[in-house]
C-alpha cells in the first residue's frame, strides 16, 4: 500500500498509540493507566539514564522528553524525529510497518 492511497488521519486512526509505542520502545514500562500521559521509559533521542524524563500520550500518540526537549504530537512526528525523515517518508514507513492494520 502506498502513501497516495492512505492519508495521515487514516494512519493515525488505524495505529493504536499503545501498540505503536510497545513496538517502537520495547523497554517501555506497562502504563499505570490506560489513557493519557504515561512513562515512556528511557528517551530514545538522547543518551538518557533517568527513566521518567520521557513521556508518551496513549490517547494521541504524542511524546515529550523533559531532559532533551524532544516532543511531537503523534506517532508520525515520532517516526519523523526518530528516523530523521520527512513527513511523507514517515507516512510511508508507517504504512510499510503497519499496513495490514490500515
Amino acid at each position: 500500500m502506498s502513501v497516495n492511497m492512505v492519508d495521515a488521519a487514516a494512519i493515525k486512526a488505524a495505529i493504536s498509540p499503545l501498540d505503536f509505542y510497545r513496538t517502537e520502545l520495547p523497554g517501555i514500562p506497562a502504563p499505570k493507566r490506560d489513557h493519557g500521559w504515561t512513562a515512556g521509559g528511557l528517551c530514545c533521542f538522547h543518551a538518557d539514564a533517568h527513566a521518567g524524563n520521557f513521556r508518551v500520550n496513549l490517547d494521541t500518540g504524542g511524546f515529550m522528553c523533559f531532559a532533551c526537549g524532544a516532543k511531537g504530537a503523534d506517532v508520525i512526528a515520532f517516526v519523523q524525529r526518530r528516523h530523521a525523515v520527512a513527513f511523507r517518508d514517515a507516512l510511508q514507513m508507517l504504512v510499510d510497518a503497519w499496513g495490514t492494520r490500515l
